[in-house]
């Protein structure tokens, strides 16, 4: 049998809604969010009517349209300028969000909305990915606002922005810290029931 990179993604996340946030000028053929989009049956990508104009709110605007299309909450696959709608997103709605990954964030204040992002920690288990040598965050901003929202933080050496042309790929590394994220995820959803089966 020949093997195909649908293989590196566990069979379980083909029932589970997947949402995939670009970043500023979307995400091209080349991308590790275009590439996994491919390979998930069940992933859709926000639309943004222009993908070159940081808007945070036509941004959270294409969330949360297909987030209502949706009967089970999704996880959120996002890039740069997209994990910041992301996470906006997820303190109004962490009901309809399953969990967060969250690979180089853009800095929020070079597009003048810190202020407007949470401020506390977040309701859904998620994850923020940064890279030591990224030119749009500074691994320490990261690690900031990683501890804003309380998210598992991880610092990846040298990898730019995390996109293509950090030529990552298929990024398998990648895709086996979102399935990390996504067991410790059901570990908790598990625990949860006990405790109310319990009471």
């Amino acid at each position: 049998m020949s093997f195909t990179h649908s293989q590196h993604f566990s069979t379980s996340l083909n029932d589970q809604p997947i949402l995939i946030v670009p970043g500023l000028r979307n995400s091209d053929e080349q991308h590790w969010q275009s590439l996994w989009q491919n390979h998930l049956p069940n992933s859709k990508r926000i639309h943004v009517d222009d993908w070159s104009i940081p808007d945070l709110d036509k941004w959270k605007a294409g969330i949360r349209a297909e987030l209502d299309k949706l009967d089970k909450p999704a996880v959120i696959i996002a890039h740069s300028f997209g994990t910041l709608a992301s996470a906006s997103i997820a303190a109004e709605f962490p009901d309809k969000i399953a969990a967060l990954f969250l690979v180089a964030p853009a800095d929020p204040d070079k597009f003048r909305i810190a202020q407007r992002l949470p401020k506390t920690p977040l309701r859904v288990p998620a994850k923020i990915i940064a890279s030591s040598n990224d030119p749009w965050l500074t691994d320490s901003k990261a690690a900031y606002w990683a501890l804003q929202w309380g998210t598992d933080f991880l610092r990846l050496k040298n990898v730019g922005h995390i996109n293509s042309e950090s030529n990552l790929g298929f990024w398998p590394e990648g895709i086996q810290l979102l399935q990390q994220l996504l067991r410790s995820t059901k570990k908790q959803l598990n625990q949860i029931n006990k405790l109310h089966r319990a009471a």
